[in-house]
């Protein structure tokens, strides 16, 4: 096995059906050069372990008699109003004491080292489910190739083991990053989140220069049909045009899949847990009129468009 034999990981999912064919589980690791506005795993942006809070499951310090406060070493714990806990994003270091203190389980520490034996532990678990249904192991994040030695170990491992392999990726990451991990993918899920540059910084907090020069060598090592790039619908963020826009380039390029994934709400109450603030709290999801308007986009310039129905 080569590469990194441990990282970090802040969820492994089973049973999933939307990451790649049939009945997958997804690994996701920590660590994202990304900021995106519309981001459902904000936990997953920072590299390392952090605490969260669940405001509504702490029952009150003077209710529980405050073990966290007690657990933690840097004092970053405090108490608000309510007499719930609240922390000091600038003294926490992010130990998980106060979570393994925490009786409500209000606190929680989120992202541990794994070895790729521990993670592939959890993956085989389901292999029946991957045999019957062609699925396989996903391997996500965050951004995977911010750890690339230990997604490569990961994949590596996954494809001895005779399982099918994909990788979800936004691109942004040096090209010798690719080349570690992309011989053990199978299928490869690329994000681009904008065609314009200007509008990509805007949206992400970097410019989309790296991740384009990454989408066109991308076909020097993968057939088309082993690619799908993905491309966030953002109701007033990415509309038609950039869609078009989008589709035509990819065209021109060779690929032959493209992917319209629906903004959607699902982890905006996460951001409070981690001390953060969701830029798009007055966004609403497209509807299905409009996703089916913009499938006909796509597939008028060629493409197959393989997201289906929200």
């Amino acid at each position: 096995m080569t590469g990194k034999t441990t990282g970090q990981v802040f969820n492994i999912q089973r049973y999933s059906i939307h990451d790649g064919a049939g009945i997958r589980t997804l690994v996701f690791l920590k660590g994202c050069p990304l900021r995106c506005l519309w981001c459902c795993n904000p936990e997953s942006q920072k590299p390392g372990p952090e605490i969260g809070l669940i405001a509504s499951h702490c029952a009150g310090v003077e209710a529980c008699g405050g073990p966290c406060l007690a657990a933690c070493p840097a004092s970053a714990l405090g108490v608000n109003a309510e007499g719930k806990a609240v922390i000091d994003r600038q003294r926490c270091d992010n130990c998980g004491r106060c979570a393994g203190a925490c009786p409500k389980g209000a606190l929680k520490l989120v992202g541990r080292e794994m070895k790729v034996e521990e993670v592939m532990a959890e993956v085989e678990k389901d292999r029946a489910f991957y045999r019957r249904s062609g699925g396989g192991m996903t391997v996500g994040g965050g951004e995977p190739l911010a750890q690339p030695e230990f997604a490569a170990g990961l994949l590596e491992a996954a494809q001895n083991a005779y399982l099918h392999t994909a990788l979800e990726t936004c691109g942004h990451a040096p090209w010798g990053h690719f080349e570690a991990v992309l011989r053990h993918v199978d299928l490869l899920q690329f994000d681009l989140k904008h065609i314009d540059p200007l509008e990509h910084r805007h949206l992400t907090g970097q410019s989309n220069e790296l991740i384009l020069s990454n989408l066109e060598r991308v076909l020097s090592v993968k057939v088309p049909r082993d690619v799908i790039v993905r491309f966030p619908v953002v109701p007033g963020y990415t509309d038609t045009g950039d869609i078009r826009e989008m589709a035509r380039y990819m065209a021109r390029l060779g690929f032959v899949q493209m992917e319209l994934i629906p903004y959607h709400r699902l982890g905006v109450s996460k951001y409070a847990q981690y001390g953060m603030v969701y830029s798009l709290a007055e966004c609403d999801p497209p509807s299905q009129g409009m996703m089916d308007r913009l499938k006909e986009v796509v597939e008028n310039m060629g493409l197959v468009e393989m997201s289906g129905k929200i």
